[in-house]
């Protein structure tokens, strides 16, 4: 049952992991925004890499421009910043870990207050099975009113069942429903809950032989 947690977590993060590489950075003006937009259109790897992000690409092809838009064109802070984070959630994307937790935290000593690279990088710890470091950084990105704070409460609920905390994943989860009434993750691992105790109950009954 955790495993399927987790693995419901890793889809619902990265479904919303780069939506807009010029929406995702907090703290910057909004010339540096524009700027960075401007620059973007005329660097043809990084346009490549946010295309790639945009429609699910993750092939070596796809991570190619990503690295190449990292490493060698001239963007202003805002866009390298952003592609970065692209990049973090490809390499999420591609069950590297290690890698994308890099991405994110070279983001974070730059801009200490991007929510969304702290919830890239509790996703990055999950799938490293470090829950506890995972738990922390989740909420620090809801601290810093991430986007989307219902995929926050659901990832952070898979961390704190990975961390044996039932009631405190239960909470995330409800919580998650609570935010986006009907949302699909959410519901299948609430009603995974009420299965559980379901079926512990009628063991425990069977067990006592009480009718």
């Amino acid at each position: 049952m955790m495993q399927r947690a987790l693995a419901a977590a890793f889809f619902a993060a990265l479904f919303v992991a780069a939506p807009n590489a010029h929406a995702q950075l907090g703290g910057v003006s909004q010339r540096e925004r524009e700027t960075g937009a401007r620059t973007t259109v005329g660097a043809p790897n990084a346009q490549a890499c946010m295309d790639a992000i945009a429609s699910g690409n993750s092939t070596d092809e796809a991570m190619a421009f990503c690295n190449r838009a990292v490493e060698s064109e001239n963007l202003p802070r805002a866009t390298r910043l952003a592609i970065r984070i692209n990049r973090g959630a490809m390499h999420l994307r591609r069950r590297e870990g290690e890698a994308a937790l890099a991405d994110f935290d070279a983001v974070i000593e730059v801009d200490r207050r991007n929510a969304q690279a702290h919830l890239n990088r509790g996703m990055a710890l999950i799938m490293l099975s470090q829950p506890g470091p995972a738990v922390a950084a989740i909420t620090q990105s809801l601290s810093l009113g991430v986007d989307n704070p219902h995929i926050a409460y659901f990832n952070r609920g898979a961390a704190r069942e990975q961390l044996g905390d039932l009631r405190g994943a239960y909470e995330d989860y409800n919580t998650a429903l609570e935010i986006r009434p009907d949302w699909g993750p959410a519901n299948q691992e609430l009603a995974r809950f009420v299965r559980g105790r379901r079926d512990t109950l009628a063991q425990t009954l069977s067990t006592t032989g009480t009718p």
